[in-house]
């Protein structure tokens, strides 16, 4: 079995685990990072799984099986982002402009298995995304096409 493999069938694994716990399957409503109001999304989510090598696409399908895949949005839309931890190894996921302002980010995690999800309102700002303690090797790019068919 390849690393690519065994990366699908573990975020699988973790996935069939953390969906009824999260609701990563349907709408959702998710409180953001400080004292931010609640923002609501119709859409899924965007779902990764995060090795110290990448970050590994899960869904939509259109990103599913990549590694450090791009990531679609549209602007002004609201969007969860959710990383499952596929590795133990500590990761947080963080959203970035051009001029390497950091404009979003999850919580971090270090336990293997373990959910985290971010909801934010996309901003054409937003270039790239990374993981803050693996970021050479974690980082993919973020593009406004009008986002995923979700």
């Amino acid at each position: 079995m390849t690393r690519s493999e065994r990366t699908r069938r573990t975020a699988l694994e973790l996935i069939g685990t953390t969906a009824a716990a999260t609701g990563v399957a349907g709408a959702v409503t998710a409180q953001e990072n400080g004292n931010e109001e609640e923002e609501e999304t119709d859409r899924r989510p965007i779902i990764l799984a995060g090795r110290i090598d990448h970050w590994y696409g899960i869904a939509p399908e259109e990103i599913e099986g990549e590694e450090n895949p791009t990531l679609e949005f549209e602007d002004g839309e609201a969007y969860e982002l959710v990383w499952i931890n596929a590795d133990g190894a500590e990761h947080e996921l963080v959203l970035e402009s051009d001029d390497g302002e950091e404009l979003e980010e999850s919580d971090s995690s270090e336990t293997g298995g373990e959910t985290v999800s971010v909801t934010f309102e996309a901003d054409e700002d937003v270039t790239e995304y990374y993981c803050a303690f693996h970021p050479e090797s974690m980082r993919g790019d973020v593009e406004f096409d009008g986002g995923f068919d979700l």
